[in-house]
């Protein structure tokens, strides 16, 4: 009979995300996934994204993925660049919950990428790189070429502040809660 101890280690990897309500976030994370096991097949041939919130694959269904494909340990690698409380609380949590419906399987959970020369390495070729398209200006992408530049600014939908396209001003949204000169907005 094959106990943990026994069984043969088969690893399966999750690269886990914020998630996002962009769909196109969404997407990037599936191909770093797909290059990742391309990239490593030798040494990683289970490799799955998953979303820690606002989407899908979430982490339970990424790791019940990694079972069905023969894993029986998941490592998890936070696609994170600081230790915030999604690394030491949020993504344990869940992927604890995703375990408990597996018995006999392991985890662990990585450390997020953090501050490492590759990572250095990555920000100064973005500065080098002349040809790159910036969010800014908006002239490399094509999708905003006829666009005013006061519209190549995108609304947040989710902080306090909007901007006035016709003055460029950025003002507090009304009901936002948040309390400016005395004056609750």
């Amino acid at each position: 009979m094959n106990t943990p101890e026994t069984t043969p280690r088969t690893t399966g990897v999750i690269i886990c995300d914020h998630g996002s309500r962009r769909q196109a976030s969404n997407d990037s994370l599936k191909e770093v996934a797909k290059l990742f096991a391309e990239r490593f097949a030798d040494d990683c041939d289970i490799v799955e994204p998953a979303h820690m919130e606002l989407a899908m694959p979430d982490i339970a269904a990424a790791y019940g993925s990694c079972v069905e494909r023969g894993a029986n340990h998941i490592v998890i690698l936070p696609f994170f660049l600081a230790r915030g409380k999604h690394w030491t609380r949020d993504i344990p949590s869940l992927t604890s919950q995703a375990a408990a419906e597996f018995p006999g399987t392991t985890y662990q959970v990585a450390e997020p990428l953090g501050i490492d020369t590759l990572i250095l390495d990555l920000l100064k070729k973005r500065l080098d790189a002349d040809d790159q398209p910036t969010l800014a200006s908006g002239e490399e992408d094509p999708r905003l070429k006829d666009t005013p530049a006061t519209d190549k600014r995108i609304q947040c939908n989710t902080c306090p502040f909007q901007l006035d396209k016709e003055t460029g001003v950025v003002t507090i949204k009304e009901g936002s809660g948040v309390v400016a000169a005395g004056i609750r907005h």
